[in-house]
């Protein structure tokens, strides 16, 4: 009986054949072979592959998709960080590599970083100036930017640029949820200036960035967190959750305004009065005149929420 001839399966099938297109430059079919391969296997030789072919054909946003897949591969190894950021400033994500570079920092792409985007502000001005009509019209409305809208506006947007806009319509803006977005986005990008906001009162304020934190890093919300846990978990885990969620999309506007820290266990007490106010406790309800200011700030805050529905 004649041996049987060993046929390679279809995985090292494919990734023979994707190379061969790749050296014979038929890129758009060496990224089938590649796509298909990762539907078999997404390891991250593959994700290199087809990263590398997306690159060559032009198409940044695609091999950056792949190579968030394993971000924290690129982020490990200083060559493998290199060849993402230089993707991502190829894709003119200035702003999410301000943001990499704080955690990486790294002088040479810093410097190329700083020179493209002001390369930008030269070649980009058309660009900019609808950047700017958008950035205005979302200050004066009641809508939160939305994760795709908001990246879609910062490509191609230079960080000097962000702080001129911040600084033009932040202190007269009516959005309540374009502040939080826009403290996190700087303090994320590494600014430490000193900037006017508005508080959810109407109130204009400055705040010191280089003393601020993302919020669920920030005291105020780990320890509304705890307490709200300890509160309920034994009596009703359901009620400690709504508590919860309720204080984060709370805490989430207010930002960077939090309340003290020591006020904290008062904005739990206030959430926990009220549930039991809804299942008929009198004395409960009665005892939230004593947060009658927690409550009023609690009032707008619901009515912002509402205002969407």
């Amino acid at each position: 009986m004649s041996d049987m001839i060993p046929f390679p399966d279809k995985e090292k099938q494919l990734f023979a054949s994707g190379t061969r297109k790749m050296v014979a430059q038929d890129y758009l079919s060496a990224k089938k072979d590649f796509e298909a391969l990762y539907a078999f296997n997404p390891s991250f030789e593959t994700v290199r592959q087809l990263v590398e072919i997306y690159r060559l054909l032009g198409d940044f946003e695609g091999a950056i998709f792949y190579a968030q897949e394993y971000e924290t591969y690129y982020l490990e190894q200083a060559d493998l960080f290199e060849q993402y950021v230089r993707l991502l400033l190829l894709d003119s994500q200035y702003l999410f590599v301000h943001r990499l570079l704080q955690k990486i920092p790294n002088e040479k792409l810093q410097a190329d970083l700083i020179q493209l985007e002001t390369t930008q502000e030269f070649i980009g001005e058309r660009d900019l100036q609808i950047k700017e009509q958008l950035f205005s019209k979302w200050s004066q409305e009641q809508q939160p930017i939305l994760g795709r809208k908001w990246r879609k506006w910062v490509k191609g947007l230079s960080l000097s640029r962000f702080i001129h806009f911040v600084k033009k319509y932040l202190p007269t803006a009516q959005n309540p949820f374009l502040v939080p977005k826009v403290v996190e986005e700087l303090i994320f990008c590494g600014v430490k200036e000193k900037l006017i906001f508005k508080t959810i009162d109407g109130v204009s304020q400055e705040v010191d960035l280089s003393e601020v934190i993302p919020l669920n890093q920030a005291p105020q919300m780990t320890l509304f967190l705890r307490l709200a846990a300890e509160s309920w978990e034994n009596e009703d885990p359901q009620i400690a959750e709504g508590i919860a969620m309720e204080g984060q999309a709370h805490f989430s506007l207010l930002y960077p305004f939090l309340p003290e820290l020591t006020d904290v266990p008062n904005w739990v007490e206030s959430y926990s009065l009220e549930y039991k106010g809804m299942f008929g406790d009198e004395q409960a309800l009665e005892g939230l005149n004593d947060y009658q200011k927690i409550q009023q700030t609690k009032q707008k805050l619901r009515k912002i929420y509402q205002d969407l529905m």
